[in-house]
């Protein structure tokens, strides 16, 4: 399936009713031939938190996406990421400014603001540090063949088990779309962070 169909998905467990959620993200290996984790927006009774997946726990069904993990692991593992996650601040409850000890003028707006972005953008930790890219960062993103951008990535196919890519769906500059097998294309990160995604010449698309 389309990994853009898979996200936005209804997830519930198979047994744990007040378990629901919705993926959204799927983080693939640096070389683009497995899904080693998909993310998914957990609700319980306690709240919301983000919590990964191992695709071998999850499959889909009528009702969207079902998960067999252990109850018990997922609230764990949903407590942990509750915790590291603050409660956010109203910056509108908040004075624009105010004026520091030595004068100087502090933004509390500014920094509740700054302070909501960092701690409910960020994702979980990929265990092991492993190499790899979310779906919501390649997608979009130029491939680049030789020298020149011949158009971007627009999705990712899966297999049935969720856990291995069968193509990588292009969508060239004179808008057709054709596909290639993850071998065919390179991901690679600069110093700073950024990807770079190129395309083998004799690649067909």
């Amino acid at each position: 399936m389309k990994t853009t169909d898979l996200i936005g998905r209804d997830l519930h467990h198979a047994t744990a009713k007040d378990i629901t959620g919705k993926i959204t993200d799927v983080f693939f290996d640096i070389s683009l031939k497995e899904a080693r984790f998909i993310l998914a927006d957990i609700t319980t009774p306690r709240g919301t938190a983000p919590v990964l997946f191992s695709p071998v726990v999850l499959a889909l069904d009528a009702e969207g996406i079902v998960t067999t993990a252990l109850a018990d692991d997922i609230l764990a593992r949903h407590d942990a990421s509750m915790n590291r996650t603050a409660v956010p601040v109203d910056p509108a409850e908040l004075p624009s400014t105010v004026v520091g000890p030595f004068g100087n003028t502090l933004s509390l707006s500014m920094i509740a603001a700054l302070f909501n972005a960092r701690v409910d953008g960020g994702k979980p930790d990929i265990p092991g540090d492993l190499d790899g890219v979310w779906m919501t960062e390649l997608r979009d993103h130029p491939v680049r063949a030789h020298v020149a951008d011949i158009g971007h990535v627009a999705d990712m196919l899966l297999d049935e088990g969720l856990a291995h890519t069968q193509n990588v769906l292009i969508k060239t500059v004179a808008g057709e779309f054709g596909e290639t097998p993850p071998e065919a294309v390179t991901v690679t990160k600069t110093a700073d962070g950024q990807l770079v995604v190129t395309i083998g010449q004799d690649a067909a698309l």
